[in-house]
């Protein structure tokens, strides 16, 4: 039998990557020639912006597609394929509303190529979200941040709150924020109609692809609507409870090689 899936999309944290942050790389260069092989596109769908990624597959990016910050930014084999920024303005008016009406914490504004952060944040916290980054800098005033397209807010706060985040600030907006919950205390937001599935759904179609050539692999509430999209989407078993009710299947855990246990499994039955 042939492969069922022209794609693959996997997530990073929770589910591509052991608790450790690391991934096999020996293992992965199989994987990923094996895929090469038969045509298949293996594409990164994170939170995560393309320079913290690109550090992440050394040696291997250039192979690879992406879809950066929730789908805020899309890239092919290195290249820059869309992007879908926020509005100045917006970000600026977040950034004191959240923390107003949810206290003070630890927050990331994401630009292309570098994320700030505010110099009150405890530099053990600070170096924890700068990894993240992958390159960062310090602001005194969300104000002094340099004028580049913004592309992602990250909350360090409960995730539970995001549906409250995005329905408050989008009823005074005019709808113009989507908020997710990437982890346990984490909450993500981008530009409405940003997502995971949308970015997804876009870089599949610059290559005459659709969700029904897609097999997906998520574990947090981000990864919803690339589940949602993918024709085959397969839960971490460490995964969220809500994110398996929009999974068709469930992989093995992150810290046991899920990912790649069932990917090698299709390609084994291919023989």
């Amino acid at each position: 039998m042939t492969l069922p899936f022209k794609a693959v999309a996997v997530d990073m944290d929770g589910t591509f990557l052991d608790d450790r942050k690391q991934f096999d790389h020996e293992q992965f260069d199989q994987l990923l020639t094996e895929f090469e092989k038969r045509g298949v596109h293996f594409i990164v769908a994170s939170g995560r912006p393309y320079v913290r990624l690109k550090q992440d597959f050394k040696g291997f990016a250039d192979r690879m597609d992406f879809v950066t910050l929730n789908g805020s930014r899309l890239i092919i084999k290195g290249k820059d394929a869309a992007s879908y920024p926020m509005d100045r303005q917006d970000v600026l008016e977040l950034l004191d509303d959240v923390p107003a009406k949810y206290g003070k914490m630890a927050t990331m504004v994401f630009e292309k190529d570098i994320a700030y952060l505010h110099s009150e944040i405890d530099k053990d916290e600070r170096d924890f979200l700068a990894y993240f980054a992958g390159s960062s800098d310090l602001v005194d005033n969300w104000n002094d941040m340099p004028d580049g397209a913004i592309y992602q807010i990250t909350f360090g706060m409960d995730s539970k709150h995001a549906a409250d985040v995005e329905e408050a600030f989008n009823k005074d907006h005019e709808n113009k924020i989507s908020a997710f919950a990437s982890a346990t205390f984490a909450i993500d937001v981008n530009v409405k109609g940003v997502s995971k599935g949308s970015g997804l759904e876009r870089l599949l179609a610059k290559m005459d692809m659709t969700g029904d050539d897609l097999i997906a692999f998520g574990d947090g509430g981000n990864d919803i609507p690339m589940l949602d999209f993918a024709k085959y989407s397969y839960a971490m078993a460490n995964g969220m409870d809500k994110v398996k009710k929009h999974a068709k299947f469930i992989a093995p855990a992150n810290t046991e090689n899920g990912v790649f246990r069932v990917l090698q499994k299709y390609l084994d039955e291919e023989k």
